[in-house]
């Protein structure tokens, strides 16, 4: 350990004229492993600054790196890299470090997640409301927004859907919990898994004695950056829990005045601080989450409408009237980006957004609040790259939409023709009791469960869409792959380059969505004439 410091204080003192800027990355919900957070964050930043240097001639490597995995070590994991001066541009060297906080709490029981995870359930679904009354509002100033209506009315139907059948499933899962054996050990390891995964954030906002030893992850990171690194400018950049777990240790004791000084930007992104601050979800009192944020640290918030845990612009409570503490200031900018326009993509996909996303990110470590004089701010057409990025994503958008409403309709055209969906499933069935060890199950439920014969007709129908969805959505995924990854790669791969964008890409988006139509076209075809499957 010795000597890996020693290596480490010589790799600083050959940049001592460079100015030390320090990165304090800050995870979500979820049981990260150590070192998980500055790979999985760091990693993208760092291939697009390579990315950057090599469509300009130049080289970026990590000139160092300490990671942890259980063994003893110095912590936090964190890693280094040197940016050489670049035209008017001065070095700089920036460390990037993590705030694992994972180990830090403990979840909390099924009974309390259970209750409280319906009424999250239901506020999201008011939340998603509100995105398609906005994409309803855009429709008079762009014809664009017809796809973003279907696709955010799709959303909210599906997601009132799954909260609806939420109900009967979970008590389904305490019933099934009660039979010793298999299933109850199955049962358990489901119910471990949830707590784990989204127990997080009720245990930070309701349990205040691990909130505050959480917290202290963020204040550690900051004094060894400050210590270890000499860094001068320290950034928090925190996803998803992560926000709401440095929002409190930035505005609380947890960090020391003397340190709080260096921290200069604040970037959250899938922020949970409206879940945070919405009472409906948190306890009546708290401590914790009422000071504003300091004055001289810059504040991004960077969200996605189909983010499920931002989904929009941070909202600001209005206070009690017997609270006497100071309003929580808003973020200095509120900025929206278009990842993937999926629920269940977005909330991962900040850090594959090239253009919006991990650009901005890198012109605000380099120049906080004054980004235009970054080296990484595009000086030709940043707002036509950003424009031509959300083009290609509604494009991807609507093939998506129809070949939704094109499955439905071969779904509805099986059933009328025969209900061969009906003997599509049945064939299912039956092959599925041919497979080894799955078969044996299947034959006892076939068997024994006579009580599921009122479901019968329904299960095997579900069946059968399952068997086409499989089938017709393999080749979709395949052939939308094809079609637009390729494209969008290069796209954002020329981003980060000194050209241009190019004037247009329409013909492209015309040419790449007439073949899509057309591929699925044939596949809803191939769905409605195909005879009913045979039993093996």
């Amino acid at each position: 350990m010795q000597e890996r410091e020693a290596v480490e204080q010589h790799l600083i003192a050959k940049t001592r004229g460079a100015e030390h800027v320090g990165v304090v990355f800050v995870h979500g919900i979820g049981q990260q492993s150590e070192s998980s957070t500055v790979r999985e964050f760091g990693g993208p930043i760092l291939r697009w600054l390579q990315e950057w240097h090599k469509r300009r001639g130049l080289d970026l490597c990590v000139t160092s790196s300490d990671l942890t995995y259980g063994e003893m070590a110095e912590r936090p994991a964190r890693f280094k890299i040197d940016l050489d001066a670049f035209e008017k541009h001065p070095a700089q060297t920036w460390f990037f470090a993590e705030a694992w906080w994972a180990s830090r709490l403990s979840a909390p029981n099924l009974d309390q997640m259970t209750w409280w995870g319906l009424k999250s359930a239901v506020v999201r679904c008011l939340r998603l409301a509100e995105v398609v009354v906005a994409s309803f509002q855009k429709l008079p100033q762009s014809p664009k927004a017809i796809v973003e209506v279907v696709s955010s009315l799709l959303l909210f139907l599906g997601y009132v859907s799954a909260a609806i059948l939420s109900v009967p499933l979970i008590l389904a899962l305490y019933v099934l919990a009660q039979i010793p054996g298999p299933v109850e050990r199955a049962v358990m390891g489901l119910r471990n898994f949830v707590q784990d995964q989204i127990g997080d954030f009720y245990t930070f906002m309701w349990d205040d004695i691990q909130a505050v030893h959480v917290r202290g992850s963020v204040a550690v990171a900051i004094r060894f950056l400050i210590d270890k690194g000499q860094c001068e400018r320290i950034a928090v950049v925190a996803h998803s829990q992560g926000t709401v777990v440095a929002y409190d240790a930035l505005c609380s004791d947890a960090v020391p005045p003397a340190d709080l000084a260096r921290v200069k930007t604040f970037v959250t992104f899938g922020s949970a601080l409206n879940n945070a601050w919405d009472t409906r979800l948190v306890p009546e009192r708290t401590c914790r989450l009422r000071e504003p944020l300091p004055l001289d640290i810059r504040w991004i918030n960077v969200w996605s409408a189909y983010d499920p845990v931002s989904g929009g612009t941070i909202k600001i409570t209005k206070r009690r009237s017997s609270d006497d503490k100071p309003p929580i200031r808003p973020p200095d900018e509120d900025l929206e980006v278009t990842n993937w326009m999926n629920v269940i993509l977005d909330h991962g996909g900040y850090f594959v957004n090239r253009e919006e996303f991990l650009s901005r990110l890198a012109q605000e470590l380099e120049s906080p609040g004054a980004r235009e004089a970054s080296r990484f701010f595009p000086e030709k057409g940043e707002r036509t790259w950003r424009d031509r990025r959300r083009d290609r994503i509604l494009t991807l958008v609507t093939w998506r939409v129809v070949a939704m409403l094109a499955f439905a309709a071969g779904v509805i055209a099986r059933i009328l023709a025969s209900d061969r969906l009906r003997a599509d499933g049945e064939a299912v069935w039956a092959w599925l009791m041919t497979l080894p060890i799955v078969g044996g199950a299947v034959m006892f439920i076939d068997e024994h469960a006579m009580w599921l014969a009122w479901t019968e007709r329904l299960g095997a129908r579900v069946l059968g869409i399952g068997f086409w969805l499989a089938v017709l959505g393999g080749a979709y995924v395949a052939i939308s792959w094809l079609a637009f990854v390729p494209w969008h790669d290069n796209a954002g791969q020329r981003s980060a380059g000194t050209g241009r964008p190019p004037a247009s890409q329409r013909t492209i988006i015309v040419a790449s969505s007439i073949a899509m139509f057309f591929a699925i076209l044939i596949g809803t075809l191939v769905m409605i004439q195909a005879p009913a499957l045979r039993r093996p």
